[in-house]
């Protein structure tokens, strides 16, 4: 609840029904269109205050871990109804200051939440030696975390991210995608907007193309797309997406940030999302090295 309200407190059987209500809709697939926040922060967390038409709360890890200093946990600035989803994906100096234990610590309070977990940078400048590496830290990464988070018995539902863009790298994460019967992928596109990228679009929707043609996921979430020309075109297993700026300028308003503003936004680009969802997804079966995208 955000620290601008006071309302009744919550008895401890309410808030144990909503934390076991929340430990299963955390396993649920995240579809259709969620606001990425920066906190803490007045605007946004006045604009979270009692917002029905907030489902799923993106937050960075920096972000989580400031809120979990000043308040010890994230109920001041999420509702009970409100999943968090904190993105471990930062800048590459914030990444490698994190330490294994940071992410445990901070996963064992934020519960029951989806974790999207980073620990190394991935750049397509680097050599193939690289980023073989690169790719083999990520996923051994995410299996430690995934061990520990089963040995723990926490209610956190990891969701991994690319380390690279060809159909080969995706590859390398299929021991891991089976050993822990992972269904959805979460597809960081923040890097193919900006500087030297442009706009992207269309390397960004081959490359999830070929984590789909690699893992065959159920779902894809991408993470930092929500411009309303860009949302078409991609597969129709991407069928949710989150990101900041877009919804921001949307929802602005002299005091902060709008909630009737916002569904009208979300409804706006959940329709450019779900453009392709009556068109048949090939099967993992029709795809080949040969023929993805590079």
């Amino acid at each position: 609840m955000s620290s601008h309200a006071k309302p009744p407190e919550l008895s401890t059987a309410q808030q144990t029904l909503h934390e076991a209500v929340n430990a299963r809709r955390i396993y649920q697939h995240i579809r259709g269109i969620h606001p990425r926040v920066e906190l803490p922060h007045e605007a946004y967390e006045e604009w979270l205050d009692g917002n029905r038409g907030v489902e799923y709360v993106i937050i960075n890890f920096s972000d989580a871990d400031e809120v979990i200093e000043r308040d010890g946990d994230l109920s001041q600035v999420l509702e009970p109804w409100h999943i968090p989803v904190v993105l471990g994906t930062e800048h590459d100096g914030v990444l490698n200051e994190r330490t294994f234990q940071d992410i445990v610590d901070l996963l064992k309070i934020v519960q029951p939440a989806i974790y999207v977990p980073d620990v190394v940078y991935s750049y397509n400048w680097m050599d193939d030696e690289i980023q073989e590496y690169a790719i083999e830290a990520y996923t051994s990464h995410v299996r430690s975390l995934q061990q520990e988070i089963i040995e723990q018995d926490f209610d956190i539902r990891l969701l991994p991210t690319n380390k690279g863009w060809k159909y080969d790298h995706f590859v390398e994460y299929r021991d891991l995608w089976d050993e822990f019967d992972y269904t959805e992928f979460a597809f960081y596109a923040v890097q193919y907007t900006g500087g030297d990228a442009g706009n992207a679009i269309n390397v960004l929707q081959s490359h999830v193309r070929n984590v789909i043609s690699a893992l065959d996921p159920d779902d894809v979430f991408l993470i930092g797309r929500l411009a309303e020309d860009d949302l078409f075109g991609f597969a129709p297993r991407v069928c949710g997406a989150t990101g900041l700026r877009q919804w921001k300028r949307a929802c602005r308003t002299e005091d902060g940030f709008s909630q009737n503003l916002w569904s009208e936004f979300q409804e706006n680009r959940r329709a450019k999302l779900a453009f392709t969802d009556d068109q048949e997804q090939r099967p993992l079966t029709d795809f080949s090295d040969e023929t993805e995208d590079t």
